[in-house]
């Protein structure tokens, strides 16, 4: 086959992507965790600060034609400490985590706060695609490809409302894979590269609170003084 039919195939390839990323594009992006209950809660009331997001500033880069960042601007309903935060507050009040925990307690026996070191995810055309001579892409199953990359690394810290720390703790998840798309991939109520953003949030934060259940009985020994 002539060099112009692998042309084409990539051009076939290239644009079915690029179509399926501007697509995604529209769909926003919103942190969300997803953890199991737990049977060890920490009886706390836990008043929580908003986490200070010290993200570096390329993680939110805007879309291109080839790939976009779902935590970009564009990409979320808001400022990403905020709604990382909510996140946080939410899933640890449903799973049980502490007795109560708000961002507007009174009277608190603990202080949660925290910093957003890392929390991005690419979706992006293969740079293979690019290439110009691709005979072996005929084997690619013909589907559109994307590329996902993303790291969840966060720091949480707990302590008395007169400032002394308690515990720091640190959760971090990453990963990179290619996926195609199947019969299924628009019937799924989130989109697949978002779904796969909040697993590595739910990893790095359940890292997180395994490390402040080991500190339970330091936790509560501060808490009766």
């Amino acid at each position: 086959m002539s060099r112009f039919f692998f042309a084409g195939v990539l051009r076939f390839l290239t644009g079915a992507v690029g179509i399926l990323l501007l697509t995604a594009c529209a769909i926003p992006y919103k942190p969300t965790l997803k953890m199991e209950a737990t049977f060890n809660t920490i009886p706390a009331k836990v008043l929580v600060q908003p986490l200070l997001d010290a993200s570096p500033p390329d993680d939110k880069q805007d879309s291109t034609e080839a790939s976009f960042s779902q935590t970009s601007p564009g990409m979320m309903e808001g400022d990403l400490g905020a709604l990382v935060t909510k996140a946080l507050v939410a899933d640890f009040s449903a799973t049980g985590v502490f007795q109560t925990l708000h961002r507007n307690q009174t009277k608190p026996d603990l202080i949660l706060s925290g910093t957003i070191r890392r929390f991005y995810g690419q979706v992006s055309i293969p740079s293979w695609l690019h290439i110009s001579w691709m005979s072996w892409a005929a084997h690619a199953y013909w589907t559109p490809l994307q590329q996902w990359e993303g790291e969840v690394d966060l720091e949480l810290v707990l302590a008395t409302p007169e400032g002394t720390v308690l515990g720091t703790y640190r959760g971090q998840a990453d990963y990179s894979q290619i996926e195609g798309r199947d019969h299924r991939y628009w019937s799924m109520p989130l989109y697949p590269a978002h779904a796969r953003l909040n697993r590595a949030f739910t990893e790095a934060v359940e890292q997180i609170r395994d490390q402040i259940f080991g500190d339970r009985e330091k936790l509560l020994a501060a808490i009766r003084r």
